[in-house]
């Protein structure tokens, strides 16, 4: 179904074919785009053979492409430096103008794709996606049926600054300079086991573990917990060790052992009775949940919804820690 434009949606499009039609009309002024497009790019790769692969052309053409432009413009805009080119001053000049106006023109071309279909790419680690996230995005997709959603997860910092993706839920320690940056939440650590792997060892407060099974991330030990248990022991150093807190929930419904855990990853499966936390101790994680995003991009509509509804669900979230259920 074809969506029908809004009144301000038909201005702007007017407005930005009106300059479309100004430049076509113009064009017999304006050197070659394809001519431009090189110029830039051997600008920023310093040579044309980097450049020629960048664009997938080939050497002759890029060459080409730099005597004509300079023919037409009748200026040296670049000068041999060793095995590459540099730019002389006219270049300069010349280059800041023209990746100024590409970028106006992808500006341009993005906002009114935008203004049609809008779409929010989310970044955040694999546990918190699989195991936070994605339970409750059903909410917001059908709250925000105009915007499409691609969550993406990944163990990696996400450069924001390349558009690798609108919003990063980052999980770490901040800060995070050079981009807006919210804490969510803080979190807890405690030891869950599946019902029948708790009655099996007998687990309870100060019940002894030291032949139970124990699941750990690789970046969040059991010392801490041992502390805040009172229990006087060394980091275990065999067992089964995970990169993916999700897989030790996993592991923990299928009774494969005692896994530490975060309480935002497991309370779904905790309120399910899947797994249960048998021992009342419990420590707070050195990381916290981040809300992260461009500060350009922190009042588009995508962005700015995703950011209230994200919130409005931590508000509501459960973070106090009860007894042992």
């Amino acid at each position: 179904m074809r969506r029908i434009l809004g009144r301000e949606e038909c201005e702007f499009n007017r407005d930005f074919f009106d300059i479309l039609v100004i430049i076509f009309h113009m064009s017999k002024h304006l050197p070659s785009l394809n001519a431009l497009r090189a110029f830039v790019a051997v600008a920023r790769h310093g040579g044309v053979s980097r450049a020629a692969e960048a664009l997938n052309l080939t050497h002759s053409a890029i060459s080409h492409q730099i005597r004509a432009l300079q023919d037409e413009l009748g200026v040296i805009l670049f000068d041999k430096a060793g095995r590459g080119l540099s730019l002389t001053s006219e270049g300069s000049r010349f280059a800041a103008r023209i990746e100024a106006a590409f970028a106006e023109i992808e500006d341009a071309a993005h906002e009114i794709t935008t203004s049609i279909h809008k779409r929010l790419r989310i970044n955040t680690i694999s546990s918190f996606a699989a195991c936070w996230l994605l339970p409750r995005l059903g909410d917001f997709i059908s709250s925000c049926p105009d915007i499409d959603v691609d969550v993406q997860s990944t163990n990696k910092p996400t450069d924001l600054k390349s558009g690798e993706a609108d919003v990063w839920i980052g999980f770490g320690t901040g800060p995070y300079p050079g981009q807006f940056s919210e804490l969510l939440l803080r979190d807890w650590l405690f030891p869950v086991c599946s019902p029948e792997f708790a009655r099996q060892y007998n687990l309870h407060d100060h019940a002894w573990i030291d032949t139970v099974p124990l699941m750990h991330s690789s970046y969040e030990p059991w010392s801490p917990w041992f502390a805040a248990a009172g229990i006087t022991a060394r980091e275990p150093e065999h067992g089964i060790m995970f990169d993916n807190s999700a897989l030790i929930l996993q592991a923990a419904i299928k009774g494969q052992g005692l896994g530490l855990v975060r309480h935002s990853l497991a309370y779904d499966d905790l309120i399910a009775g899947r797994l249960v936390r048998p021992f009342s101790a419990y420590v707070e994680s050195s990381m916290s949940y981040f809300f992260l995003c461009r500060r350009d991009k922190l009042d588009t509509p995508p962005v700015t919804r995703f950011r209230q509804w994200i919130k409005h669900q931590i508000a509501n979230f459960p973070t106090r820690i009860d007894g042992p259920e």
